[in-house]
């Protein structure tokens, strides 16, 4: 059965119990509550491989961890207030405080300029609602701190009658100072749908994760049959040696001359940080004397994982550098993820789903424009020579130059001829590749 974690504030806990009680015949749920926000941290790094997603009690905790999240292969989802909600509680308040001024209230924070300005619709023009959003950073461990401090100083200055606030662990602290208090809370729809909508994508997640996937690593060519044994050898020892480090369950079958792999959808997700980068890579490169090329592959027999693998790693040995390729069950090929640390934040400049899109739209395939991207980042530079791209790209100067002449017949490039310094002969041509996806650099 499903598993979910629950990383809420523990003062509202009690509110969600009931609620996920009528989820009992379709998953298994774990409280993980939290006093500070500081905590969140340690429960979620504690217990991130033993649910299949995760849902926070708010937007707090869950922009809180933003960062890590990023690179987290399983679903999230956290519940905030919908407009209906939040009129619902203007209401509640209008009849619990009758008369309230609200040029009188204190709200913590509303997410979204909407309900502020429905908040404002209820004062005369030349009144305001008071609000500290503004000056919240959502990712300071102090965060708790702030807010509280916030609302007590509107109160000893004497410009407020009630406090609402949406942090669930300051309403006991407000009240035990004697500040009149609303908690705008989240309501059972809201959550229920919001559960509902995870227990979907962990479904579609699974289906995902119960495909199978292959890997492929070949060695260099050797000067002797001995030599050959040794490079076997030292590469299938720190294949061992990353499973283990990493906490894998890699499978590794050694052949006469390669390496066969096998593992689940989410541990390949782990290994490439979401196919931005490779981890395996950058391991084996620190350890080997020699370059290293992986191709992974995904399908939904392990025959046809196995020959997406060699395909991608086909893709990867066309790179003069280690790195790695996936092609998965649509035969889309995802790379080349590196393994030095400035890929990753240059590969996930540009998603290989961002290039698919772009190769639809002006008919040049994936992999000729993963290879431009990979000459412009590599020379730190969009202007390109048919040697320089050669170079970087393995490939022969003739297919580059087809490859850059491609790009200039669909507008991608223009190209101009210049006497290079110290160059004897004709002027080299110059390509200036103007890619849209380089625009956001």
């Amino acid at each position: 059965m499903i598993k979910i974690g629950i990383i809420a504030a523990k003062g509202t806990i009690e509110n969600l119990k009931p609620i996920f009680k009528t989820f009992t015949d379709q998953c298994e749920y774990y409280f993980l509550p939290y006093n500070r926000l500081q905590e969140i941290h340690t429960i979620f790094q504690q217990n991130k491989r033993l649910f299949d997603g995760f849902i926070f009690g708010g937007p707090l905790p869950y922009f809180f961890l933003e960062e890590e999240l990023k690179n987290y292969a399983k679903p999230v989802v956290y519940v905030d207030l919908t407009t209906e909600d939040f009129y619902k509680h203007l209401f509640k308040v209008t009849q619990q405080f009758k008369g309230i001024d609200f040029s009188r209230v204190v709200i913590d924070y509303v997410w979204g300029k909407d309900r502020l300005r429905e908040l404002e619709s209820l004062l005369p023009d030349n009144k305001t609602v008071h609000t500290i959003e503004k000056t919240i950073d959502f990712k300071n461990i102090q965060l708790y701190e702030e807010i509280l401090e916030s609302h007590v100083e509107l109160w000893e200055k004497g410009l407020i009658d009630l406090s609402i606030t949406r942090t669930a662990n300051l309403v006991d602290l407000m009240k035990a100072k004697g500040f009149n208090v609303y908690y705008m809370g989240i309501s059972e729809d809201t959550i229920k749908k919001k559960i509902e909508e995870l227990i979907t994508n962990i479904k579609f997640s699974n289906l995902k994760e119960n495909q199978v996937v292959a890997g492929f690593i070949d060695s260099p060519d050797a000067a002797s049959t001995s030599e050959n044994e040794l490079i076997q050898i030292s590469i299938y020892k720190e294949l061992l040696e990353f499973s283990a480090q990493n906490d894998l369950q890699l499978v590794i079958q050694r052949h006469d001359s390669s390496f066969e792999i096998s593992t689940s959808y989410g541990e390949l997700q782990e290994i490439t940080n979401n196919y931005h980068t490779c981890k395996m890579i950058r391991f084996l490169k620190e350890r080997l004397s020699f370059e290293v090329y992986v191709g992974w592959g995904i399908g939904r027999t392990f025959t046809q994982a196995a020959q997406h693998a060699k395909l991608a790693y086909r893709e990867a040995k066309s790179y003069i550098d280690s790195c790695t390729f996936v092609i998965d069950d649509t035969q889309h090929p995802m790379g080349p993820l590196g393994f030095k640390e400035a890929d990753d934040t240059e590969m996930n400049i540009y998603s290989w789903k961002e290039i698919e899109q772009l190769s639809q739209q002006v008919d040049i395939t994936i992999s000729q424009l993963q290879k431009v991207i990979t000459a412009i980042t590599s020379l730190k530079t969009n202007e390109l020579t048919s040697k320089t791209a050669a170079d970087v790209l393995n490939m022969s100067e003739r297919s580059t130059n087809r490859l850059l002449n491609q790009l200039v017949e669909k507008e991608l490039a223009t190209v101009e001829s210049k006497k290079i310094n110290g160059l004897q002969g004709r002027p080299t041509k110059i390509y200036t590749v103007n890619l849209p996806i380089l625009d956001r650099q």
